[in-house]
């Protein structure tokens, strides 16, 4: 099935036949096949292979078949921001304008950081997807840093009009300022409607305009626009490059910033692919691309539907393809290939759950939430105190203050009525209706950095950096010592039915101990030697662990969720998307979903049956370090280094 075309090529839908999974193949025309096009397309390829990046667009693969170049890409779910423009004509709320253009600045860091120039920035090139998340697609034209002098032989003007920087009207040496520039024109456009200076039907005079002409400030355009956002679209839009911020500025000047947690959800809704004016050239309905040797590792089929993934319900949408010369995606007849979908309402709109905002609780550092089992209330542990929160009035009762102590890990008894809570030096057992703490285990003098307790309530384990210590909760009683040679105790969790406990240390591994004999029964190791766990949970089945924290080779990124079969003690799936250390893990109460917080700041959540990401929630600005779903599985808690507890709610 085709998805769109434009100057260069098409994209269809296929589907990977070794992975069993839908893609996006962008297929070179043949009689476009000129020497200057067929270096672009494989730069394309390329570029988009060597950025790893959640905002960036995945490619897969690439390959040749019968003198035709393609690429396979990831298969992409929603509309550009051209699309989601075209139903604002006076530009967004603030908040959204502002969480789209952080996602974009985040993206355009690591790819700069990459030394990769994307040149061709605009709403058309910018793909919001169902789930709220953003991806910068069509590195057509882009170009690594060191390559980039070569524009000052040609001359040439690479990009779109309305988005282009001064210095590349002028055909002079680009580098990743003028990435700024667009989207200091794409913020503008984001908050008005249109970029400061539209196009027009003279060229000429766009060009003078961007070149010679101030922008207009932008609260004579939109009063309700804040100063400080003001101020950053004005030192984007600065004719001299040297005076336009970098990426990274721009990210921090952004996140503090009032923003939408989830941009374009709910405002866009899906896209739909609107039926094509013409029939592909070729009938493609059993057509098979086998790749070269050396060239592609993948097979796909491409075109017939009956070969296709079903859609139900989501609509798919591919990258846009255009040239050179084109205008923005947004504009008529540019080869746009979706359109917003505007005959549904949102509530007959099919897609993942949408999470939002609640609440912002104010403590101290935190480094542990726990809800109570009858959902009610909120445990905390910061820096000198453990809180005891009212979800409905979101009061707080502190009735644990040791400033000289760092209040660790807290977890609720089954009957809520005890709160066992993780301090430098002792575990302190806490009556919930009394506030009265009713004992105190003192054994490890060598601090307690984690705490797991049994589904049954009755064993409390501990960890730090030298041993394991099981408790006896109703007995007040230690019960055994867990002891192995060079493991640091990062993190730790009981399975369902209380007989394993999980923990996992800096050696790279998951270490899986039997309760009753206190045996250590299994390993799991992970990929890299250099691996540490910092977070683990197994899913409420009891069939699937999920643990993380940082790795520092290229095949363990930093941040990864892995998954494990527990039967069989093997690897079964790796969540990707954080960009910086997995502090903290949760699976939601039916299993479905899996909660990540990370040092990058973000919370991000993952579909369980089909390993894909379902949204990320921003808000926090400080490490995640621990996330907790409600009984109900309707709400999630975040504690952070910021200073905030944050309520998150599924609508």
């Amino acid at each position: 099935m085709r998805l769109g075309h434009g100057g260069v090529g098409e994209v269809w839908k296929g589907q990977d036949l070794e992975l069993d999974r839908a893609v996006a193949l962008k297929v070179l025309r043949e009689f476009d096949a000129a020497e200057q096009v067929l270096q672009r397309f494989r730069r394309e390829a390329r570029i988009g292979a060597q950025l790893k990046h959640p905002g960036i667009t995945v490619v897969h693969d690439v390959g040749h078949h019968e003198n035709q170049l393609f690429i396979v890409m990831e298969l992409l779910e929603g509309a550009d921001l051209a699309a989601l423009l075209s139903q604002s004509s006076d530009g967004l709320p603030v908040p959204e304008a502002v969480g789209l253009a952080l996602q974009v600045a985040e993206a355009l860091s690591a790819a700069h950081e990459q030394q990769v120039v994307h040149r061709d920035l605009k709403p058309g090139n910018l793909f919001l997807l169902t789930d709220g998340r953003l991806k910068i697609c069509d590195f057509g034209i882009a170009r690594t840093a060191e390559a980039t002098e070569g524009l000052t032989v040609t001359g040439r003007a690479f990009g779109t009009p309305p988005y282009m920087a001064p210095e590349q009207w002028r055909g002079e040496h680009v580098d990743a300022r003028c990435d700024l520039y667009a989207l200091g024109c794409v913020l503008f456009a984001l908050l008005t409607g249109a970029p400061p200076f539209p196009a027009t039907d003279q060229p000429w005079a766009l060009m003078l305009r961007h070149v010679e002409e101030v922008p207009p400030p932008l609260r004579s355009v939109r009063e309700d626009v804040p100063v400080d956002l003001e101020s950053l679209v004005t030192a984007l839009l600065a004719k001299k490059a040297a005076a336009r911020p970098d990426a990274r500025t721009v990210v921090q000047r952004l996140r503090v910033m009032p923003r939408a947690s989830q941009p374009g959800v709910g405002g866009l809704g899906q896209a739909t692919v609107p039926p094509s004016s013409a029939a592909p050239e070729r009938d493609a309905g059993s057509h098979t691309l086998s790749a070269s040797r050396g060239v592609s590792r993948r097979t796909v089929t491409l075109g017939g539907v009956a070969a296709l993934v079903a859609v139900s319900g989501a609509t798919i949408a591919a990258l846009r393809l255009g040239d050179d010369s084109n205008g923005d995606a947004g504009s008529k007849g540019h080869g746009r290939s979706v359109s917003p979908s505007s005959s549904k309402s949102p509530h007959q709109r099919k897609g993942p759950p949408v999470w939002g905002p609640v609440a912002t609780l104010r403590a101290r550092i935190v480094h542990s939430v726990a809800f109570s089992p009858d959902g009610k209330s909120l445990a905390t542990s910061d820096n000198g105190s453990t809180r005891l929160w009212n979800i409905t009035t979101r009061k707080d009762t502190t009735f644990s203050t040791e400033d000289g102590f760092a209040h660790g890990s807290v977890a609720f008894t089954p009957d809520g009525r005890t709160l066992v809570v993780g301090q430098d030096g002792a575990i302190q057992l806490w009556d919930t209706a009394t506030r009265e703490c009713t004992f105190t285990f003192t054994e490890h003098a060598d601090g307690v950095d984690v705490v797991a307790l049994s589904p049954d309530g009755r064993t409390l384990a501990s960890g730090n950096g030298e041993v394991i210590r099981l408790w006896d909760i109703t007995k007040r009683t230690h019960i055994a010592t867990l002891n192995r040679p060079k493991f640091f105790s990062n993190a730790m969790a009981f399975s369902p039915n209380g007989k394993t406990l999980a923990a996992g240390g800096d050696d790279a591994t998951i270490s899986l101990w039997n309760i009753a004999t206190r045996r250590l029964t299994a390993t799991l190791k992970q990929s890299s030697p250099y691996d540490y766990i910092r977070a683990l949970a197994f899913s409420p089945d009891g069939a699937t662990i999920a643990g993380g924290g940082i790795g520092d080779d290229s095949d363990s990124p930093t941040g990864d969720i892995r998954l494990w079969d527990t039967a069989t003690r093997t690897r079964i799936a790796t969540l990707r998307g954080n960009t910086d250390i997995l502090e903290c893990v949760a699976f939601s109460p039916d299993g479905k979903t899996i909660a990540g917080g990370s040092d990058d700041t973000h919370v991000r959540l993952w579909d369980v049956p089909s390993r894909s990401p379902i949204t990320t929630l921003t808000g926090h600005t400080g490490t995640v370090n621990s996330v907790a779903f409600s009984p109900d599985g309707k709400t999630i808690a975040s504690g952070s280094d910021d200073t905030t507890v944050r309520l998150w709610g599924l609508s």
